[in-house]
């Protein structure tokens, strides 16, 4: 995996918001590629649920043009450097939102990420666990696109998001502004909620989870034989549950190896070294 740098200012943006943009993070022929391969995938698998969204999970398999994106050197590296070397693939999403009926209301979900850990750890001591990377597959260079809405600073929150009486939205709520080939890191404590789409065309989203390897993944139990097997990149081996951990210093992890020969620390030495 090449080595992208996650900058001093890149860091604290994330840690203070909670988000973090990346911009032409797919090239024009991946993002046609991937495109592509999760229209397909939509035709197969989406049945209309009644919330104007295609919300498949588990889509790594679907397609081999996914197995590059486990390791994407745009955006995979971010991670390591705001999460640590011990990770694993969590969830592959794809989301399309289609345009909305004029009469259709904001949805006000407004909720945090990784299943019940919210409200079994509670707001007081909910960490981070994982960050997803939504890879845009359309503009949303407008309002009202139908991207996800974000809170930025709620990762900090240490009680529920407040919502003030008679609005939607908290005050400082965005709704991201990209361009088809963009991406945006996210992490599990950043509340969010799903976007209106006042436009005439679906918004396509594809978002690549990953977390810690000792938390199991949350849309699949192991991914099959055959996708491991055709994975020969010792990295991507490791996220999609290929290898295992040594728990000697003389066997480490590909994804260990590859962060030492950057000199890079886990996310919580970096933190703990702050604090001391």
């Amino acid at each position: 995996m090449k080595f992208t740098k996650l900058e001093d200012e890149q860091r604290e943006f994330f840690d203070t918001n909670g988000y973090l943009v990346v911009r032409n993070a797919l090239d024009t022929k991946m993002l046609e590629c991937v495109t592509a391969a999760c229209d397909g995938i939509v035709e197969r698998r989406y049945s209309n649920s009644g919330f104007g969204r295609a919300s498949l999970v588990d889509v790594l398999p679907e397609d081999e043009i996914f197995i590059p994106l486990l390791t994407w050197e745009t955006t995979v590296p971010l991670v390591v450097q705001l999460l640590s070397f011990n990770l694993r693939l969590a969830k592959s999403h794809l989301i399309y939102k289609y345009p909305d009926p004029p009469e259709a209301e904001p949805l006000t979900n407004w909720h945090r990420d990784f299943r019940e850990s919210p409200f079994d750890m509670g707001p007081h001591r909910c960490v981070r666990l994982m960050i997803k990377v939504a890879y845009q597959l359309s503009d949303t260079m407008n309002p009202l696109s139908g991207n996800t809405v974000l809170a930025p600073g709620s990762n900090t929150l240490t009680r529920p998001l407040e919502i003030p009486a008679g609005q939607n939205d908290p005050d400082n709520a965005i709704e991201l502004q990209l361009k088809a080939g963009d991406a945006f890191l996210f992490e599990n404590r950043t509340y969010h909620r799903i976007g209106l789409n006042r436009t005439k065309v679906a918004r396509k989203c594809l978002m690549m989870g990953y977390s810690y390897s000792w938390i199991t993944p949350l849309d699949y139990d192991v991914q099959p034989d055959w996708l491991v097997e055709k994975v020969k990149d010792p990295i991507r081996r490791q996220l999609v549950g290929g290898s295992k951990m040594s728990s000697t210093e003389v066997d480490p992890w590909p994804l260990r190896e590859w962060a030492d020969q950057h000199g890079l620390q886990r996310a919580s030495e970096i933190e703990f070294e702050h604090l001391t």
